[in-house]
């Protein structure tokens, strides 16, 4: 089956996923946008149009789709809306990444260059496990997750939907995330963090609860 990419308004990452699912192999049909200020040229990748449009087209509706953005709130979006429709999620990973085979991955996902999937571990909808990054053994990653180049997830490690591990964090074993927190760059979690709660340090402490600001 074919792949569709959608890319978000800067088309960075769309242009990283590009590139992994050509190097597997996998048949790029083209580029879907987002919003109307997105690229319409991303590498060699053919431009077909605005999501929708692309969506409804009885001529794609029988790929694949994989939403290539940063952002969780604007994947777990795109996603559960292509879900909703009877449109498939695809899945993309880079011949370089390792993922054990009695890991369980779910549509929608990217897996990158060097990202690491331990034995027995399971990975949501959504999900993007970036460059150089690792989820080891027994972990459970939520629905549209994003993991920072160069995290480093111990075993048995839970991320619940939407959390965020910035650049080169690191997660001690069996340590548990609640939904939407954020860990920042280069910090080391040693505690559960609450949901919504945004950690950053060595040891990682709280510097903010979004739902109690709100």
């Amino acid at each position: 089956m074919s792949l569709i990419i959608v890319a978000s308004s800067s088309g960075q990452h769309a242009a990283v996923v590009y590139e992994a699912a050509i190097l597997a192999g996998m048949a790029v049909e083209g580029l879907a946008t987002i919003e109307h200020d997105a690229p319409s040229a991303i590498l060699d990748c053919k431009f077909l149009g605005d999501v929708d449009e692309v969506i409804s087209s009885a001529s794609h509706r029988r790929a694949q789709f994989v939403i290539a953005c940063g952002s969780n709130m604007v994947r777990r979006h795109w996603c559960e809306r292509i879900l909703a429709l009877g449109v498939e999620l695809g899945t993309v990973c880079h011949p370089a990444a390792i993922i054990s085979p009695s890991a369980a991955i779910a549509p929608g996902s990217t897996l990158l260059a060097g990202a690491i999937v331990g034995p027995r571990a399971s990975v949501g909808y959504g999900v993007i496990v970036n460059h150089a990054s690792t989820v080891d053994h027994d972990c459970r990653i939520g629905d549209y997750v994003n993991i920072s180049p160069g995290a480093r997830l111990a075993g048995c490690v839970q991320l619940e939907n939407g959390v965020f591990v910035g650049m080169n964090a690191s997660i001690i074993q069996s340590i548990r995330l609640g939904e939407n927190a954020i860990v920042g760059a280069g910090a080391v979690v040693t505690r559960d963090v609450a949901p919504e709660a945004t950690v950053v340090g060595v040891p990682a402490h709280p510097i903010s609860s979004r739902k109690n600001a709100d």
